[in-house]
This record gives C-alpha cells, sequence and structure tokens, in this order.
C-alpha cells in the first residue's frame, strides 16, 4: 500500500478531516492535503512522521484502544515508498543520467508522463519525491522502453544497465531492467 493510501486510511478510520488531523499532528493543511493526493511523501524517518504517527494516534486513541502509536508510525514507514527500499540519492544520480543518455529533457519527461515539468526539476534537485515512486519508476521505464529505445540508444545499452544484449531485446525486457538499474544501489 502507497503512504497515500495508508494515510487516507487511517484519516477514515479516525472520522477525521485534515484540518483536524494538521491541529493533532502540528503540520500544516497544505502539507496533510499534499500527502493525501500523493504529491509529497515525507521521509522514512522524518519529524513529520513522527507527527503524523502522533496525531493519528490521539485522533484513533478513542475509537480503536488497541491500536499503538508505534503501530502506525511503522506502518506509515513501511509504506513509504510503496515497500520499495531504495537510496534515493543512488536513484536521483541513475535518473539523471538515464535522462541525458536517452536525451530526454524535463518538459519532455513531464509531457509524456503527465507531470509539471517544475516537478520534475524538484524531483531531479532533490527537492520532492515521487508520491508513489514505484508508479513514477514504472512510467519513467515504459516511456523509454516503449517510445524512446528505438529514438536514441546510449552506446552499449546493456553495459549500461548492467545486462545482457537479450535481456532488454523486447520492450518488457528493457523496461524491467530500466526499473531494477534506477532503483539499484
Amino acid at each position: 500500500m502507497t503512504f497515500q493510501n495508508q494515510l487516507n486510511d487511517y484519516i477514515l478510520q479516525a472520522r477525521c478531516s485534515s484540518k483536524e488531523l494538521a491541529t493533532a499532528s502540528g503540520l500544516s493543511e497544505g502539507t496533510i492535503s499534499r500527502y493525501r493526493k500523493g504529491y509529497r511523501v515525507p521521509g522514512i524517518a522524518s519529524e513529520q512522521v513522527s507527527a503524523l504517527a502522533s496525531g493519528l494516534y490521539s485522533l484513533l486513541n478513542d475509537k480503536d484502544p488497541q491500536i499503538t502509536k508505534e503501530h502506525i508510525l511503522t506502518t506509515l514507514r513501511d509504506s513509504i515508498g510503496n515497500g520499495l527500499v531504495i537510496s534515493y540519492d543512488v536513484y536521483i544520480k541513475n535518473l539523471k543520467q538515464l535522462l541525458r543518455s536517452f536525451e530526454i529533457s524535463n518538459n519532455e519527461l513531464g509531457r509524456k508522463l503527465n507531470y509539471d515539468p517544475s516537478y520534475i526539476s524538484r524531483i531531479l534537485s532533490g527537492q520532492r519525491r515521487p508520491g508513489d515512486i514505484r508508479k513514477f519508476t514504472e512510467d519513467v521505464a515504459a516511456y523509454i522502453a516503449h517510445q524512446k529505445a528505438d529514438e536514441v540508444r546510449p552506446p552499449s545499452l546493456a553495459e549500461f544497465l548492467g545486462c545482457d544484449e537479450q535481456t532488454i531485446s523486447t520492450p518488457d525486457g528493457l523496461q524491467a531492467q530500466i526499473e531494477a538499474w534506477l532503483c539499484a544501489d
């Protein structure tokens, strides 16, 4: 389950509004809104995740006395990155290298994936993280594998991705390899 879905599930269980969660957690309503819509995801060990867990616990405690703050915190942390455990710095470095190799601009990627190009820029600068990093990775890899691979191919693409030519001989194989390479340490 994605962070967005997990947070929204907890809000439904608590039968509270975003405003109530903002008050209980000490976070702004705008931050809660961006989390709920999947526009932002807090860092796994961030103060924001701890604040959300505390706020949700205070709102849920009356409705479900069995639930603990630690359980909420663990569940939220597990949902961050959709269970995808990666080094985000390495992910960004790989993403930048991939986009340069295929000569894809922020504008082009944003247009093809239905993202604002400034959002792509913020992802690449490390200022933002995709709300669902797994889906973002799949979308980037699918676009490259199914639409760009025939136009521009970096020299020795298999070597670039650390695989053999057979592995990337089909668009689906190339997509899977790009996804794995983006998330590799």
